[in-house]
């Protein structure tokens, strides 16, 4: 029979974005400790305001977009690690003095025994608290603190900031090194224009998530998931410049074609490696033979990558 817990949480407070190989290290010390001390294991994770906008509007009309993964899919991760997932929308305590943070949102509101943060870890006002002041005031409240080591990679500390920025150049092996798993992409599909179909070879035509980082223009080797179903593919991101196109598209041609009609569905998409970049080809014969070069490279690469579970429709 399971013991009783003790009143109290450990706590981690942050965005984790990305839920990365950093983060990943806060999580596990934090269940470590809470095993230990038989505590709740708590996330007090920052949400950000949806953006203007529909979900289908192009990349032009929208903000630039900044989050690793949708707010969705870092629940699901992070659930993996605690019994509980406090969201908190960043504007609306971003201004809260630090000592006042600890003692109405740490203590108060998450009733914390144990904080574990990062090395790194800034709070409060500003960013005005640290893990210093954490510390001292975290010690009048009967609060202790645990810091974390950044993970360093290629001595660097693996950083969100980082990883978007190898997602924006294309970089999605680097990328999937820090995350412990592969970038994803999410969209639902809608309808094209058929030319893929008419080259031989179709595609799912994806609008894509606004607020959710795009990978640089170009073709992509990926795992495809929807509903319980998965397929490798090739992911296109760009404008055609073949056809003279400046719309941002992402089509996503499955390597062995569905037996289910996926328009309507939503489409996880893990990027695996980055094959060429956006190019303008003569014709548009020259380009269904790319496209043939493009399918047989990815054929080639698919038995050295590993499949990952899906993590926006798992159990759905």
């Amino acid at each position: 029979m399971m013991k009783k817990r003790k009143e109290g949480a450990v706590v981690t407070v942050g965005t984790f974005d990305g839920v990365h190989l950093g983060h990943q290290a806060i999580l596990k010390r934090l269940c470590a400790i809470a095993s230990e001390k038989k505590l709740e294991r708590v996330v007090y994770a920052f949400t950000f305001p949806p953006r203007q906008g529909t979900f289908r509007q192009t990349l032009k009309e929208q903000p630039k977009p900044c989050l690793l993964l949708p707010e969705s899919a870092k629940l699901k991760l992070l659930k993996h690690y605690v019994d509980r997932v406090e969201q908190a929308d960043f504007v609306e305590v971003k201004n809260l003095k630090a000592e006042r943070f600890v003692r109405e949102i740490l203590l108060e509101q998450l009733i914390a025994r144990v904080v574990v943060v990062g090395d790194s870890f800034r709070f409060g006002r500003a960013r005005e608290g640290d893990v210093s002041l954490l510390r001292r005031v975290g010690k009048d409240q009967e609060i202790f603190v645990v810091e974390v080591p950044s993970v360093v990679v290629d001595q660097a500390p693996v950083s969100s900031t980082w990883i978007r920025e190898l997602v924006a150049s294309g970089e999605v092996g680097k990328a999937r090194a820090l995350l412990g798993r592969p970038p994803l992409f999410v969209g639902e599909v809608v309808e094209g224009d058929g030319l893929g179909r008419r080259l031989g070879y179709p595609t799912a035509n994806l609008a894509f998530d606004p607020v959710v980082l795009h990978p640089a223009r170009g073709v992509y080797l990926v795992h495809a998931f929807w509903l319980r179903k998965r397929e490798p593919g090739l992911l296109y991101f760009g404008v055609r410049p073949t056809l003279k196109g400046s719309a941002m598209r992402c089509e996503v041609h499955l390597l062995s074609p569905p037996d289910d009609d996926l328009y309507g569905k939503t489409m996880e998409v893990h990027l695996l490696h980055k094959l060429r970049g956006d190019r303008s080809f003569p014709s548009l014969e020259a380009l269904h033979r790319q496209m043939g070069l493009d399918a047989a490279r990815a054929r080639s690469l698919l038995p050295a990558m590993k499949v990952q579970t899906p993590f926006l429709l798992e159990n759905s």
